[in-house]
Order: C-alpha cells, then sequence, then structure tokens
C-alpha cells in the first residue's frame, strides 16, 4: 500500500515527531510504501532521506487561522483559498500516476489531504491532533456544510486522546472517528534521577503561546519566590509567538524571577529532561501531550493542568493535577519540598509511560487499521 503523508511544517514538534515515529515504523515493517509532502527542507527532511523515503516540498496552507478582526480575515479568507486551489493543483500532477492509496493529513487545521484525496479518488486518513478553535481560535476559510463533508467522508478521522475523539464526535456525528494514542521510544529517553541537587529544576517544554500558560507558571513561580520558597528554576524551551514571549520575559524581569530561563528550540529534548526534575504541562485543551509522556519516561513526576488529553496521561500516582493558579502554586511548593515525592511519583510515570504508550503499539495501530480501511472493516 502506498501511504502519502502531508504535513504543514517543517521542523520537528509533537505532531511531526510523532509522524516521523510512525514512518520509520512503516519503513522497518516493509509493508507499505510512506509518501511525505511537507513545505520545507529541514530537519524533517534529513531523517526522511536517512531513512530512504521520499518526499516532496509543497507548500500547505492551512484551511482555517486564527480569527482576530472580520475585515482582516475576509482578506486573508479569499487569498488562502486561492493558494489553497494552486497548491491542490501542483500535488495532483505530482502524484496522479503514483497510484497512491491512503492520503495521511497529520493535522486538523490543513484539509489539502482531504480535497486531494477527492481528487484522486483514494482514501484519506485524518490525524486530528489539537482542539483548534478552542486551544488557539481558529476559524475556517470554508463554509461549514463543506467541512462538514470533508470530516465525514473520511475514511478515518483518527485522534490522540480520548477527549479529542468526543469532541469531534459531537461536532461531525457521522464521522468515523477512533482514538489512537500517540507513542514515544523508550529508547530516546533515559531516566532522569530527581533530587541531583539542592536546585529543584522544573521544566516546560511547549510552544509559547498563550493557551499553553506559560504566563500562568511564572505568576505561580513569583509568588512562591514572594513567600519565601526558594532553590527552584524553570525552563522554559520552545519558541513561538514574539509577542507573547516578549510578555512573558517582560514578567520575569519585573518581577526579577532570575529563576526562568528562555532556552528557545531545543532539539535534544532527552538531553534536557536528564538535567530537570520535574515537567510542567499547563496547557489548556492539550489534544494530547506527547512531552507529557517524555517527561515520564525521563522518570520526572507531572504538574498538569486538568484540561484536554491532560488527565489520560497524568494520574495522582504518577503527578499532580491542577485547576488555577493557585493549585499549581501549591503543587509546585509540594514537589520543591519533597524529593521522595518526586521519586515516587518519578518512577511510577516511567512504568506507566513505557506500558501505556509505547512508540511500537502506535506504529502497530494504525498499520492495522490502513488494513482495516482496505478491507472494508472500519
Amino acid at each position: 500500500m502506498k501511504v502519502l503523508f502531508i504535513s504543514h511544517y517543517d521542523n520537528m514538534y509533537g505532531a511531526n515527531r510523532a509522524l516521523l515515529s510512525l514512518i520509520l515504523g512503516m519503513v522497518e515493517s516493509g509493508r507499505h510504501q510512506p509518501y511525505v509532502t511537507l513545505p520545507a527542507e529541514g530537519e524533517f527532511t534529513e531523517a526522511l532521506r536517512k531513512a530512504g523515503v521520499p518526499y516532496y516540498i509543497c507548500d500547505i496552507t492551512q484551511w482555517q487561522a486564527i480569527y482576530k478582526e472580520p475585515v482582516s480575515f475576509t482578506i486573508k479568507k479569499e487569498k488562502r483559498k486561492k493558494q489553497i486551489a494552486a497548491e491542490l493543483e501542483q500535488l495532483y500532477e505530482h502524484y496522479k500516476n503514483e497510484s497512491i492509496d491512503v492520503i495521511h493529513s497529520n493535522s486538523s487545521v490543513i484539509g489539502t489531504g482531504a480535497m486531494l484525496a477527492e481528487k484522486l479518488g483514494c482514501m484519506h486518513v485524518w490525524h486530528i491532533r489539537e482542539f483548534a478553535q478552542e486551544h488557539y481560535g481558529m476559524e475556517y476559510f470554508y463554509p461549514d456544510a463543506q467541512v462538514q463533508k470533508y470530516y465525514e467522508q473520511a475514511s478515518c478521522l483518527v485522534t490522540i486522546s480520548d477527549a479529542l475523539k468526543e469532541h469531534m464526535r459531537k461536532k461531525y456525528p457521522n464521522a468515523n472517528v477512533v482514538r489512537i494514542y500517540d507513542g514515544v521510544d523508550a529508547g530516546e529517553m533515559t531516566g532522569a534521577i530527581s533530587g541531583k541537587d539542592t536546585v529543584v529544576n522544573f521544566v516546560y517544554v511547549a510552544y509559547l503561546f498563550p493557551k499553553k500558560q506559560q504566563l500562568q507558571v511564572l505568576q505561580a513561580a513569583a509568588e512562591l519566590k514572594k513567600e519565601g520558597v526558594k532553590d527552584f528554576r524553570i525552563t522554559f524551551a520552545g519558541t513561538g509567538l514574539p509577542a507573547y514571549e516578549k510578555k512573558l520575559r517582560s514578567f520575569a524581569e519585573k518581577n526579577d524571577l532570575r529563576e526562568a530561563e528562555f532556552a528557545g528550540f531545543v532539539s535534544d529534548i532527552p538531553g534536557l529532561l536528564q538535567k530537570s526534575d520535574v515537567g510542567l504541562m499547563a496547557s489548556a485543551y492539550e489534544g494530547f501531550g506527547l512531552v507529557t509522556v517524555e517527561y515520564m519516561l525521563a522518570g520526572l513526576p507531572v504538574i498538569g493542568y486538568e484540561s484536554g488529553a491532560t488527565p489520560e496521561i497524568v494520574t495522582s500516582e504518577t503527578g499532580m493535577l491542577y485547576h488555577d493558579k493557585d493549585g499549581l502554586k501549591q503543587a509546585m511548593r509540594r514537589m520543591i519540598e519533597d524529593a521522595a515525592l518526586r521519586r515516587q511519583l518519578g518512577d511510577a510515570g516511567r512504568k506507566r509511560a513505557s506500558d501505556c504508550f509505547p512508540a511500537q503499539a502506535n506504529t502497530t495501530a494504525i498499520l492495522k487499521l490502513y488494513d482495516s480501511i482496505q478491507k472494508g472493516e472500519v
């Protein structure tokens, strides 16, 4: 079976890291031939070249965007729809003679795969990885009826959590929706040992965006510092919205939070986690939280905001869930003060992540899904 994967970005954030793991597993199985379309050369294409996976560079315009002001959105909408039409024709010309069996779109923010599958007459699997409207404030450029048609005529919508599955079923009742958790290769994460020194190192790996709630983390840290809590650091790993990053840095400076470090994009996540003691996941409407699983595989206890899929990953045996800034502050305080608890939660988290979210299980489930679709069983 020939499977064409479409990704709308070229760097190695969570969605593409999960996609690469799936593609490499597919190559190892030898059962299907992967192809990849993405918008630019980069770290992802380097990995594809090493694996011998053919890829094609083409702009992939999102079919939805952040909605701010009606007039500007209307102008943006017409421009984007023309871009998508041009890209669709380009992709059709490139792949029309390849006998593609399945198009696998790697995100709900792109509709190109659905349109191309319709044009090529092949199956379409759509990975739904985000609460696009709730988390990012996005709106579609196309009428609701057209959007619904594409979701409901897809061979399958694959959600990465039960929270997303329920969300998509409510919005698109005639869609075929299954939940398959993302997986992480445990071999990539070496066990971190909490309590290495007197300073407790918190880490938050995430795109810098308001709904990721890095500001709330800084606010909780500032209150802890005012209350006399010492000997902690927080590393924010990731890039994002420049205006929001400026706001975060400004808050840290005004509150003399020298404990906060903005590390930018970090390619060596395992190395970063080895230097850390506690993982943070403060995101609202998190679709899954690949990095949450990575924290756990590295032996880190997790403090997580009780929203989206985070409660599906983090339990009371592996971390602490909270509802507001005060709850976050108290959880951070307890982690700072109790090294034995950190070790206990971290050990349990490593076992849970290894048992429940292995990379091989994700690959096996996706490949089985392709076979079931082909046989008409799904």
